[in-house]
């Protein structure tokens, strides 16, 4: 069920966005009167198909959803009447042609600004950063960050939960020797830690930046109350029930909800003897923990969640929730530091100072798909706000065969008067080819590394 609600996931996503993209390129072709031949969603042999329009446009779904393309009226691709050559897109003004290849990455962006947006609206659910344990010797240690700790502001800009924190803690890395951080200690005063990130390699490289900062959330100690029950797990099968209190494993007692977990992921595809207590007595049950891949590691998993109910819970949770004006701001403002931050990590990657391990190739890509969607709306609409952006910068980079080498194409042609000739297009779009490749079979090896160590 696992892989199927990532597969499934994974194709929605991608035809989201691939559809937004693609459909920046439709709506600026029609705007600057270029007569517009195919859209297709997915590459191969198309699955479906239908004309539209006065144009007779040919929409087709096809087999691989994997990308997709506009395919305009051009007179370099095939004859074109007399009638339709004012309408070929090599016909058009530079600019009209830069406004048509610029529109589709765009679209990605303003997606972006749309999902971050709504996201906000809908209200996103998180935990205060509050600090647990700093790994001694770690960046975070040196800082004098210590156990307790609740982050409020990282350098001049408040965070509200962890996950902006991270983001911000993620931005000062990438650009800055230092950043200050103002926390709240355990007794409640404000204190500032100074934190040296130097020390690049270490910090960009592989696995959760927040880990490599020598920084583990605090996780308060749960009670073993199941507060959820995935349809057709095994916990379902097993006859788990919400508010069902987990007594014993094999006689063995559980104390809190991570020693319950623990168990679990330690026994992949074993049959567990499970008591529980519920209103009507307390019940013994079988439950077998289905094998799951992470990080290269077999755990089992059932398919339970804690009860988010409990006070220890609540005392963490934060629910940040704007209205549409504030949310509109914060998505372009979230989408403008995505941004940044990206273009600011690869710049790093090609110094050398960030790892390419962290390049997400289709699998590891699903497997986020997946995992949001499980948690919720605006876990998914966060992650395709995200990946969209990825999309945006990706297509934008000066590579022949993307938005960004036709762009840089078109730049050449402005400085010296004249297009640049076909042969030397050719040539370009061939190595262009062979990077991407090149790109994709790392993005690959890092999926399989990942998961096979």
């Amino acid at each position: 069920m696992t892989i199927l609600t990532s597969l499934a996931a994974f194709i929605v996503a991608i035809g989201v966005l691939v559809t937004i993209h693609e459909y920046g390129h439709y709506l600026a072709a029609r705007l600057m009167g270029v007569k517009v031949l195919r859209f297709s969603v997915g590459f191969g042999k198309p699955i479906y198909r239908r004309l539209f329009g006065q144009d007779r446009t040919e929409f087709v779904i096809a087999a691989i959803p994997l990308g997709g393309y506009v395919k305009m009226l051009d007179e370099r691709e095939a004859p074109v009447s007399e009638a339709d050559a004012p309408r070929a897109f090599n016909r058009k003004p530079l600019g009209a042609r830069s406004f048509v290849i610029v529109a589709g990455p765009a679209a990605n962006f303003l997606f972006a600004v749309m999902a971050y947006a709504v996201m906000f609206m809908i209200g996103v659910p998180g935990l205060k950063p509050v600090v647990g344990d700093v790994d001694p010797g770690s960046a975070a240690a040196a800082g004098g960050l210590q156990h307790g700790d609740e982050i409020l502001m990282v350098g001049n800009r408040r965070v509200q939960d962890w996950d902006q924190a991270n983001l911000r803690l993620l931005d000062r890395a990438v650009r800055a020797d230092e950043v200050v951080i103002t926390v709240l200690d355990r007794d409640g005063r404000e204190q500032q830690r100074t934190l040296t990130l130097e020390n690049r390699r270490e910090l960009l490289g592989e696995g959760q930046f927040l880990e490599r900062l020598g920084i583990r959330p605090f996780r308060p100690v749960l009670e073993p109350l199941i507060g959820s029950v995935e349809r057709g797990s095994p916990a379902a099968e097993a006859g788990l029930q919400v508010g069902d209190r987990v007594l014993s494993v094999d006689g063995e007692p559980v104390v809190s909800w991570n020693d319950w977990v623990a168990t679990i992921q330690a026994a992949p595809e074993e049959t567990l003897q499970v008591r529980v207590s519920r209103a009507d007595g307390s019940v013994e049950l079988r439950v077998t923990p289905a094998r799951v891949e992470v990080e290269g590691e077999s755990m089992g998993r059932i398919g339970a969640g804690v009860d988010t109910d409990q006070p220890q819970i609540r005392e963490l949770s934060t629910l940040i929730r704007l209205g549409p004006v504030e949310g509109l701001t914060n998505g372009a403002a979230r989408t403008w530091e995505v941004s940044v931050l990206t273009l600011r990590v690869l710049g790093r990657m090609i110094t050398g100072e960030a790892s390419v391990k962290n390049i997400a190739g289709p699998v590891t890509i699903a497997e986020f798909a997946g995992m949001t969607a499980i948690i919720g709306i605006t876990a998914f609409l966060g992650f395709l706000a995200l990946v969209s952006v990825s999309l945006g910068i990706i297509n934008l980079l000066p590579i022949p065969v993307l938005d960004g080498g036709h762009l840089m194409f078109n730049m050449v042609e402005w400085i010296k008067g004249s297009a640049v000739s076909e042969r030397t297009q050719l040539i370009g779009q061939q190595l262009g080819l062979v990077a991407i490749a090149g790109l994709m079979l790392l993005a690959l090896y890092n999926d399989f590394t990942r998961l096979f160590g």
